[in-house]
């Protein structure tokens, strides 16, 4: 081993030399040796992949609506929430709505509000094959539907009325199928017609029925080929329980709602009657598919209205 003074002189020795050489480095000689040289940009661009252009389809698929921070299952903050959950609707109804039947939820909107029932109907946009379904009545063929419906002008005993209606959403299985619910507003300063012949006298009553349920369905043609509606999805909502339609409407201008075994006489007797409000129509009157849940007795259509 070296000694002590033979170490120091070794040390010594050994940085001047790396110091000397240091020194002698100019600064570009600096510069070459701390950086690599540059690539030339024209030619490292033409060297990236080029990304292929999505579809619609693709873009909504891989948009990143869902992530920890704006997944509106997993932020805790409500109006992330809410931002979330509308971003995430608007991209799943614009995949799901692309071609010809986009305008279906706007369409289906447009016959609600003129369906016979709470306005003037708009026929045009019914198909020949039209049914109706509620909780008690139901199947109706179309023109058992708006003469049944025309005997209570609802629109008439309550002038007011407004018709509220969430945006419609298509149905999970049935393509052509859109839901939707509704709440009433209005106050009975009219008389209301009852079906029956007479009608209720004005009682300033307003209208609170909870929120129901309907559907429309359309088919290969775009024209309203099913409605479903009445159906009351929150009883503990409104003063009317679970009657919807114009069970409701008669329960709040104060007239009689009969139960169901006694309905289903009044509809069996209704049945055999001409210009009468029809709860069912005859089953030769009803498209194929529905036939089975047609009534076998009392008048077929063509002789049920004059």
């Amino acid at each position: 081993m070296l000694g002590q003074p033979a170490a120091c002189i070794l040390l010594l020795t050994t940085g001047a030399t790396a110091f000397d050489y240091l020194a002698s480095l100019t600064v570009q000689d600096a510069a070459t040796v701390a950086k690599p040289a540059a690539k030339d940009p024209a030619t490292y661009l033409e060297s990236l992949p080029t990304p292929k252009a999505a579809t619609i389809k693709e873009a909504v698929a891989a948009a990143p609506v869902l992530v920890p921070r704006t997944d509106p299952f997993s932020n805790p903050k409500a109006e992330a929430r809410q931002e979330a959950s509308t971003t995430w609707d608007a991209a799943r109804r614009k995949a799901q709505d692309d071609g010809p039947k986009a305008d279906y939820a706007a369409r289906a909107r447009e016959w609600v509000l003129n369906d016979g029932f709470h306005a003037p109907a708009k026929a045009s946009l019914m198909a020949d094959d039209f049914v109706w379904f509620g909780p008690i009545v139901g199947p109706l063929n179309k023109q058992d539907f708006l003469r049944t419906v025309d005997m209570f002008k609802v629109y008439e005993g309550f002038p007011d009325l407004k018709m509220h209606l969430a945006e419609f959403t298509r149905d999970p299985v049935e393509e052509n199928r859109y839901w939707s619910i509704l709440r009433l507003e209005g106050t009975n300063t009219e008389p209301q017609a009852s079906g029956t012949g007479f009608s209720y006298k004005p009682t300033n009553n307003k209208l609170d029925v909870g929120p129901q349920c309907i559907s429309v369905t359309f088919d290969a043609d775009g024209r309203v080929s099913r409605y479903t509606g009445g159906y009351v999805v929150d009883r503990t909502q409104g003063k009317t329980g679970m009657l919807g339609a114009m069970f409701a409407i008669t329960k709040t201008v104060g007239g009689f709602v009969p139960s169901l075994r006694v309905a289903k006489i009044l509809n069996a007797i209704g049945a055999r009657l001409k210009n009468f409000p029809k709860a069912r129509s005859h089953r030769d009157d009803l498209p194929a598919k529905w036939r089975s849940l047609g009534r076998r007795f009392g008048k077929r259509t063509a002789e049920a209205w004059d």
